[in-house]
């Protein structure tokens, strides 16, 4: 996580940071972004000083990384606050309540996050970006939601919405929320600029208010969690593998309240 004295960053804040790419290369986690010198960063020792953090007011701790990676951050963000990188010890630190998150949910006692917004995952389908863009002037890309799970090859666009449970390869994955977007997929992943007519956001709001839950916050896309309650996951997830619907809500946007 990027922190800002202690205090989370996202490209909200610094859409820049969208620009910085990452991979990992032999034992070491590599940054990249334009104009810069790669850094990378070793990722089988941790750094050593503590750091009391905050993701969302929630405080949590992470162990920061060292000036060399702070000053990288800043040049490239052209900042000079004090910008570091933080990592969590599985070991040492306790994770965040799911169910404490301020978005409506319904995560379980023993759901929880590190510096997630809400959820581990988050899933988009390219059918419901193709609707939207039916209705976009510009069009955009799945990307600009930063789901780290893309889903193809759906009968109808909005299908996600009523998935309650789902498998992938050996993985099972239970429904935490719809995903209520913020601003932040109005900026564009290739250039990490702000869109400046604030699309898609806008046009969300049109038509994917949910407002006896989410109140003024559009919907798009679900966050997920791990089935198994211990959240002791095994299995693997490749690109290509088919998606199985073990569970499905289909009154969702008839229902006035969550419910498990």
């Amino acid at each position: 996580m990027v922190v800002k004295n202690g205090r989370h960053l996202s490209q909200r804040v610094l859409p820049r940071m969208a620009l910085i790419q990452t991979s990992i290369i032999n034992d070491s986690l590599c940054l990249q972004a334009p104009d810069m010198t790669d850094l990378y960063i070793p990722i089988h020792s941790l750094p050593k000083e503590v750091m009391q953090c905050y993701c969302w007011d929630q405080p949590i701790f992470g162990l920061r990384y060292d000036n060399n990676v702070s000053q990288w951050l800043r040049t490239f963000l052209d900042t000079e606050d004090e910008i570091d990188l933080v990592v969590f010890d599985n070991e040492k630190f306790q994770g965040r309540l799911t169910k404490d998150c301020e978005a409506p949910n319904i995560a379980r006692d023993n759901d929880t996050i590190v510096y997630h917004d809400m959820c581990p995952i988050h899933l988009c389908s390219l059918k419901s970006v193709e609707d939207l863009n039916t209705r976009l002037k510009k069009k955009i890309q799945v990307y600009n939601f930063r789901p780290n799970i893309i889903v193809g090859n759906i009968e109808k666009p909005y299908d996600e919405d009523y998935w309650r449970e789902i498998e992938i390869g050996q993985v099972k994955l239970t429904w935490i929320a719809a995903c209520p977007r913020c601003l932040l997929p109005t900026i564009d992943p290739k250039t990490g600029i702000k869109d400046p007519d604030q699309e898609p956001w806008k046009t969300l709001r049109s038509y994917r208010l949910k407002p006896d839950i989410y109140r003024d916050k559009a919907i798009f896309g679900i966050d997920l969690a791990p089935t198994d309650e211990k959240n002791n996951i095994s299995g693997i997830i490749r690109v290509g593998d088919s998606i199985r619907i073990l569970k499905d809500e289909p009154n969702f946007w008839d229902k006035k309240e969550l419910s498990s």
